[in-house]
């Protein structure tokens, strides 16, 4: 920035309303306030999506899961040998036995499918904090499930409702012999991952067991680490430990997929919001050449006076650029304060089976802060170069002409 620079830039700065209050100028500073608080918004509660997302996984299943390799049950001295094994490793907070099986709830002429998790209540149990009221343990024929499980079947704590095993190995004349208990309702869980609160069935061990006709044996084990995105890396070295026999599972070898294509979608989101800061861009432009109509006597004086087009053309640069990228930091401010008002409405949910998940969340990240800013900023100034341009042609005895 050279002397001239330097003096119209301090100019502009001790009155700057003469520009501010034009009409084209504030036209063009609401443009970019508004496209940028719309970008930033939507980025912010798509990040805040993903990591809700992911965080709901996480928290919804193993971190690692440990069965035998032949998919058969696990006896009771099988898992207790793989748990001492797996409690010596550094990483591992906790390994936790539990029965996994598909069946059938029914309540009345209802019927659902269903997905048992059966743990012994007596130990740690990881999902206790989704469980609204919770007993703190479940007694003999005490079960909690899902919330959106109940809601299609009409059930609510005290209920009784019966689990249903279809016994393929055991068919008869009369068709199909079915494993069928009633138990009773002890509390609903509710993590707001859909998929999950809407099949979910929590049950003591004894009672999966007994509804399921078999003794001495175990699922798989569920192992919760300290650093779950290294979860891949370490089943690895888990079923070094362990031996063949045992098949390691990492969360993130099922919702990888899901993860990614969450991700995918979200900066196509950007990408797309990008074009409505594109969109005030022509505001930019049509406020510059405007400028530039209106200060034609002033360019043409600073040309008569020695100035060369590359100066003028940063003197207004720099005018505009100032208000413009101003604009885009209250336009970020814009966009927090719009993310953070939708997450704390309460009118609208959404839906689960769409979604994954039924609350709208939203993540303020240090990255997608600067990549908006770094975007918005760049699109600006492009918008402001372009007209910039029109200096070059500008005639001293033209301009002089019109005004005699």
């Amino acid at each position: 920035m050279d002397r001239l620079e330097a003096f119209f830039l301090s100019k502009y700065l001790q009155a700057p309303k003469r520009n501010l209050f034009r009409f084209s100028f504030v036209f063009m500073v609401l443009g970019i306030v508004l496209s940028v608080g719309i970008l930033s918004a939507g980025l912010n509660l798509f990040e805040g999506y993903e990591s809700t997302l992911r965080n709901l996984l996480l928290d919804s299943f193993a971190h690692i899961s440990v069965q035998s390799s032949d998919s058969a049950y696990l006896s009771r001295e099988q898992a207790q040998e793989a748990i001492a094994k797996l409690n010596k490793h550094k990483e591992v907070l906790s390994v936790i036995p539990s029965i996994h099986y598909p069946l059938m709830a029914q309540s009345g002429t209802k019927i659902r499918n269903a997905n048992l998790r059966a743990y012994d209540f007596a130990g740690e149990f990881p999902y206790a904090k989704y469980i609204e009221n919770y007993p703190g343990e479940l007694q003999e024929s005490e079960i909690v499930i899902g919330h959106y499980l109940a809601t299609e079947m009409g059930l609510q704590p005290g209920d009784n409702v019966s689990l249903i095993y279809p016994q393929l190995d055991r068919i008869s004349p009369l068709g199909i012999y079915n494993g069928q208990q009633s138990f009773k309702i002890a509390g609903l869980y509710r993590s707001g991952y859909y998929e999950n609160d809407r099949s979910i069935i929590i049950a003591n061990i004894s009672d999966a067991e007994q509804l399921l006709l078999i003794t001495n044996s175990i699922s798989k084990l569920e192992i919760r680490i300290r650093n779950p995105q290294q979860a891949r890396e370490l089943a690895k070295g888990l079923s070094a430990i362990l031996g063949s026999q045992y098949t390691c599972i990492s969360w993130d070898l099922y919702a990888s997929s899901l993860l990614r294509l969450v991700e995918m979608e979200k900066w196509l989101i950007f990408i797309v919001f990008t074009f409505l800061v594109l969109i005030a861009g022509f505001n930019v432009i049509s406020s510059v050449s405007t400028i530039i109509i209106d200060k034609g006597n002033e360019i043409a004086v600073l040309k008569t006076l020695g100035a060369n087009a590359k100066s003028i053309k940063r003197i207004y640069a720099y005018k505009v650029g100032m208000v413009a990228i101003l604009s885009v930091v209250i336009g970020q401010a814009f966009g927090a304060f719009l993310s953070w008002v939708v997450e704390k409405q309460t009118f609208y949910r959404l839906k689960g089976d769409v979604y994954f998940i039924d609350t709208i969340g939203a993540s303020i990240t240090p990255f997608n802060l600067l990549a908006v800013f770094v975007v918005a900023s760049l699109l600006i100034s492009l918008c402001i170069y372009l007209p910039l341009r029109q200096i070059d042609r500008i005639q001293i005895i033209s301009l002089f002409r019109q005004n005699t």
